[in-house]
């Protein structure tokens, strides 16, 4: 395959898909022009020279193919199950509820870590190309070596328009499945970001999108990458937390009505829609 673009020549997609440059960057971001068009010729930019075009830090190292500062990794592996546990209740929950999970998750302490993090798991993108580059995003900066974890947040927040299995996901990571323009909007919605930017950067066109924005997604987009940060049992009492919101719900009470979650010992649990 051939080699990957430079961050510089994925910075000109974009701003020349939002029709900007870097005189407008410069304007916005009050960084010298000079110090971007360094970035544009390959120097690695830092998050306060792309805060206008909204992307985490973190992400910009992954799509400049550099590695993420330790100190700035997901704090735990393992709290990957339990976040998107977490993400799926609090979708299902009525707005001043799914405001508290995301406050509880926001106020947690940051843990300090004992010992260097666990190797996260990186998809070669000379390999891969940006089929690599959407899965180590979703799979190392959000939800570390869990790829079963990746397949259930991507069907959580499109709604169920992109449903991959593990091995599907693997595929693309390895540059074995193609990128339709359908995958590619999805790992958009999940990762947060603009599906337009991200096929900008991406050098792929998409046809008009096949379903309708999304808040709620992007507010969950949200929590997930928030949800980076907390250990495996601050994830877990998140959830539990969360969990603890859901009520009983009558087997003939109407669809329109209520968001089942999930059924125990014969119970549906979930949360009124209003």
């Amino acid at each position: 395959m051939a080699d990957h673009p430079s961050f510089g020549e994925l910075l000109t997609r974009l701003l020349n898909h939002r029709r900007r440059d870097v005189t407008w960057l410069s304007s916005a971001s009050g960084i010298p022009e000079g110090e971007l068009r360094a970035v544009v010729l390959g120097t690695l930019p830092s998050s306060r020279q792309l805060d206008p075009l909204g992307f985490h830090s973190e992400d910009v190292h992954v799509m400049a193919g550099v590695p993420v500062p330790e100190a700035r990794t997901p704090r735990d592996p393992a709290a990957a199950s339990a976040s998107v546990s977490l993400v799926k209740i609090a979708m299902a929950l009525p707005p001043g509820q799914r405001a508290r999970v995301q406050r509880l998750v926001d106020e947690l302490p940051r843990e300090p870590r004992v010992g260097p993090p666990d190797p996260v798991r990186a998809y070669d993108r000379q390999r891969g190309g940006f089929g690599a580059m959407l899965v180590n995003l979703l799979c190392g900066n959000r939800l570390p070596n869990s790829v079963p974890g990746a397949a259930k947040a991507l069907a959580l927040l499109t709604r169920g328009h992109v449903y991959l299995s593990a091995s599907t996901i693997n595929g693309i990571g390895q540059g074995r499945v193609p990128l339709t323009p359908e995958l590619v909007t999805g790992f958009a919605v999940t990762l947060g970001m603009s599906p337009g930017g991200l096929a900008a950067v991406m050098g792929v066109e998409l046809p008009e999108r096949s379903w309708p924005t999304d808040p709620l997604a992007e507010a969950m987009a949200g929590l997930l990458w928030n949800c980076r940060h907390l250990t495996a049992d601050q994830a877990e009492h998140a959830y539990d937390v969360a969990k603890s919101m859901l009520v009983a719900v009558s087997e003939d009470a109407p669809e329109e009505d209520w968001n089942r979650v999930h059924r125990h010992h014969g119970t549906w649990w979930g949360a009124p829609r209003r």
